[in-house]
């Protein structure tokens, strides 16, 4: 009878690929400016969320040609009593909404900022968003593979043991923060709490060195926030 694998093996250290993630973040930049190019040319809300999913499918097709062997690798540990293994993901999950509805709380506080901007709910604008939430729920739920793999492992995860990893760990939960900028409307400060779901979520893979702990979390994350906003829409769409 064969031994069960490692709740939490280590990935094995390998040198660091700078091909592989200058290219990711060549990638992730044009992104970027796709993102706020869009934003300046204010285009109709259906064609954002059409180059959003667009980019997060392109982005998928290249994690799983690249990374689809090391996911493969992982997924026995975590496949391993997976019953408790997504129960433990759903309850991060849970004291990572907690932790996070904190800090907005704080932030808006400090900074005289709000979270979401206030906007009169006119029947067209609720339209409109409703439409939106559904072309870009497979974006939300493609985004913890691509965004895991990005800002969990390569900018952070496969430099540990190096000296400069402690700053790695940082910049990558800085630069997650940062790529939710279209988010928050402008309001700067409440970029704060997604660098904050940075941390935790790179605190998960150091703890458990598998990145389907992080990928899953994250899932679930995606996947509550979609299912209210859905329901909301619907709802204030239907009064």
């Amino acid at each position: 009878m064969s031994a069960p694998p490692s709740e939490h093996p280590a990935v094995p250290e390998t040198p660091i690929n700078y091909r592989q993630l200058g290219l990711f973040c060549l990638l992730y930049f044009i992104s970027f400016l796709a993102t706020v190019g869009y934003t300046w040319l204010s285009w109709p809300l259906y064609i954002d969320a059409g180059i959003t999913i667009i980019i997060n499918v392109g982005l998928l097709v290249l994690v799983l040609r690249t990374y689809g062997a090391f996911l493969k690798q992982a997924w026995p540990a975590f496949r391993y009593h997976i019953g408790r293994h997504l129960a433990l993901t759903f309850a991060w999950m849970i004291g990572l909404k907690i932790i996070n509805a904190i800090v907005i709380a704080i932030v808006t506080a400090v900074s005289n900022t709000t979270a979401i901007p206030v906007v009169p709910p006119t029947p067209e604008l609720l339209k409109t968003a409703f439409w939106l939430i559904l072309s870009s729920a497979p974006g939300l739920l493609i985004a913890p593979f691509i965004e895991e793999i990005f800002f969990r492992h390569l900018l952070y995860y496969q430099w540990r043991g190096r000296k400069i990893a402690p700053v790695m760990f940082w910049l990558s939960a800085t630069v997650f923060g940062l790529w939710h900028w279209s988010n928050v409307a402008g309001q700067w400060p409440q970029l704060i709490p997604y660098a904050v779901i940075g941390i935790f979520l790179a605190l998960i893979y150091r703890h458990k060195h598998n990145i389907w702990y992080n990928i899953m979390t994250h899932f679930f994350y995606n996947l509550v926030a979609v299912v209210l906003l859905l329901i909301l829409s619907l709802i204030l769409f239907l009064r």
